[in-house]
C-alpha cells in the first residue's frame, strides 16, 4: 500500500511541476517564488484524498474489489488534486507573511517572503490560486472530466477556499474577538480553515468518479471528520505555542487526544462498508491521524 501511495504522490508532483510555469519563464522571479512555495512539498494529504476517494467510489460503482481498472478515474482525479494543492500552497505562503503568522521557515527552507520578499510572496500566492481554477477548467480538464463535472469542481473549490471556507477560518484565527470562547469556536475555526479544503478534496474525488447522492453524503461527512481530526492532531503537536484557540489549549492535551480519537473512530466507521474498495483511503487515514 505504501508503494501505491508513493507512486500516486509522484504522479501528483509531476502534474504540479507541469502546471506551474518553469523558473525561466517570464516573469522569472514570480514563477520561482511560486515553485518555492510548492516544492518540495509535504505529505500531499489533500491531493491524495482526491485520488483515494476517486478510486474508492469507482470500485464501489463497478462492484469490483480488485485493482487494475482505475486508470481512467485516476487521470480524472489529477486536475482537482493539483488544484487543491495549489490552493493549499497559496494559503501557506500568505499564512507565513509578517502580517499573519510571521514565520521564517517552512519545511526546513526559508518561507517565500523571506526568500523573495513580501510583495513577491503575496503575488505568488495570488497566482497559485488563479492557476488552481485554470487547471480544473481549461480545455484538457473539461475534455477529461466532462463540462458538468468540471463546473462542479470549480464551484466546490471556490466555496471551500473563500470567505465561507478557508479564508473565513483564517480570519477567525487572527481575530482577537471571541478568544477563549471554548471548544465551539475552535470547532468552527477548524472546520473552515482546515476542514473546508479537506472536505472539498474528498468531495472532488467522489464527484469525478460519479458518486451517487448517498455515497457523496457519506464521504462528505468522512471529509469533515478527517479535517477536524487533522486539526486536533496538529494542535496537540503545537501545544506549547500557547494559542488559546487551539483544541489542546481549550480542552487540554489528554481530552484533546480523546476527542481526536473519537473523531477518527467515527471517520473509520463511515469507511467500513467500503473496507475493501477503499483500502488506500483507509491506509491514508490511519497513517495520517494518530492519537495514541
Amino acid at each position: 500500500m505504501e508503494r501505491t501511495i508513493s507512486i500516486w504522490k509522484k504522479t501528483i508532483d509531476d502534474a504540479l511541476d507541469a502546471a506551474i510555469p518553469s523558473s525561466d519563464t517570464y516573469p522569472e522571479k514570480l514563477h520561482q517564488a511560486m515553485r518555492h512555495g510548492v516544492f518540495p512539498g509535504g505529505k500531499r494529504i489533500r491531493p491524495l484524498l482526491v485520488l483515494c476517494t476517486g478510486v474508492l467510489v469507482n470500485r464501489a460503482r463497478r462492484g469490483e474489489e480488485k485493482e487494475g481498472s482505475e486508470a481512467e478515474v485516476l487521470r480524472k482525479s489529477i486536475p482537482p488534486a493539483v488544484a487543491i494543492e495549489l490552493i493549499h500552497s497559496y494559503s501557506l505562503i500568505h499564512d507565513d507573511l509578517p502580517c499573519m503568522d510571521n514565520d521564517d521557515y517552512r519545511r526546513g527552507l526559508p518561507t517565500v517572503h523571506r526568500a523573495f520578499g513580501e510583495a513577491e510572496a503575496i503575488l505568488a500566492g495570488d497566482a497559485l490560486l488563479s492557476l488552481a481554477f485554470e487547471v480544473v477548467s481549461n480545455e484538457d480538464a473539461v475534455n477529461l472530466m466532462g463540462p458538468v463535472t468540471s463546473a462542479g469542481i470549480v464551484l466546490e473549490l471556490a466555496k471551500a477556499s473563500g470567505s465561507l471556507g478557508m479564508v473565513g477560518g483564517q480570519v477567525m484565527d487572527i481575530s482577537p474577538v471571541c478568544r477563549g470562547s471554548g471548544v465551539e469556536y475552535a470547532e468552527k475555526m477548524s472546520d473552515l480553515k482546515t476542514g473546508a479544503l479537506m472536505r472539498a478534496a474528498v468531495r472532488c474525488g467522489a464527484m469525478v468518479a460519479g458518486a451517487s447522492p448517498g455515497q457523496l453524503k457519506e464521504l462528505t461527512r468522512f471529509g469533515e471528520l478527517f479535517g477536524r481530526a487533522f486539526q486536533v492532531q496538529d494542535d496537540i503537536h503545537d501545544f506549547y505555542e500557547e494559542d488559546s484557540l487551539s483544541f489542546s489549549q481549550v480542552l487540554g492535551i489528554e481530552e484533546a487526544r480523546s476527542y481526536g480519537t473519537n473523531l477518527l473512530s467515527s471517520a473509520i466507521d463511515i469507511l467500513k462498508p467500503y473496507e475493501k474498495q477503499g483500502k488506500e483511503l483507509l491506509w491514508l487515514t490511519l497513517g495520517t491521524l494518530r492519537f495514541s
